[in-house]
């Protein structure tokens, strides 16, 4: 009975995680969206290059690091680097990688007490995957409010050029 109350929590904790990437999915598309935004207004009022002045090349300059951070922080968090665990048959990869005729004969070979550290070991990978992952949506976060200055500026400027 307590084995059952193990593995019921372990897969609880499991599915728990997962809907979490999904919520980091979906919050990292809205950070996209809001920094495609800003760069599309800022394109739209960038007046042609023979008119921009030192000051304007600046602003711009740093406007369009702080969007390559942004950039970079949500492509980072959509393809988290993590050194490779022991192979899981709870992971799709494992299980994709091989034959189904073995996947089906280890997978029904497993005992109880395999089958529950699989899911724990699971449920840590996942864990590790999501801080990575809301850490660089943190870090993107951070980033597009640190541009919104120089944007502002950078979009100020182009209007009195």
């Amino acid at each position: 009975m307590a084995e059952d109350w193990a593995r019921e929590r372990a897969e609880k904790s499991l599915s728990q995680m997962i809907d979490w990437i999904g919520r980091h999915d979906s919050r990292s598309a809205g950070l996209m969206g809001i920094t495609v935004a800003m760069m599309g207004a800022l394109s739209a009022a960038t007046p042609a290059i023979k008119q921009w002045s030192n000051l304007f090349t600046f602003a711009l300059i740093v406007t369009a690091c702080g969007f390559a951070m942004v950039l970079y922080q949500l492509m980072r968090g959509q393809i988290p680097r993590m050194r490779a665990g022991k192979p899981s048959l709870s992971f799709f990869g494992t299980v994709a990688a091989m034959p189904q005729d073995e996947f089906r004969s280890r997978f029904v070979a497993m005992t109880e007490e395999e089958y529950l550290d699989d899911l724990l070991s699971q449920c840590y990978v996942n864990a590790r995957i999501l801080r990575s992952k809301f850490r660089c949506l943190k870090r993107g976060l951070i980033s597009l409010l640190l541009t919104a200055i120089p944007w502002a500026w950078a979009i100020s400027l182009a209007k009195s050029l």
